[in-house]
């Protein structure tokens, strides 16, 4: 399994990555997840990206639209009750 947020690929960042969540504000925190806040890409903890993740998780799903049945032409049943 790839390991994308350790290592190498964080030591190329600047400050390895670390600085404040713009969403909790914690300091010092890895801030290595995109997400996309107020129209903006913003990079976030890991904790606020469970958070968002959680919480459209449990958001309730809407409901499916309903599709109208589907009628079949007068011209398909009268050629099939002929043919009978």
């Amino acid at each position: 399994m790839s390991k994308a947020h350790r290592g190498v690929g964080l030591r190329k960042t600047p400050n390895h990555s670390r600085g404040t969540c713009p969403v909790c504000k914690a300091t010092g925190i890895k801030v290595i997840y995109e997400y996309e806040l107020d129209g903006n890409k913003v990079k976030i903890c890991k904790f606020c990206k469970a958070k968002f993740k959680n919480e459209a998780r449990r958001a309730p799903k809407p409901a499916p639209a309903e599709t109208p049945a589907v009628e079949t032409p007068a011209t398909e049943n009268a050629a099939s009750e002929e043919s009978a």
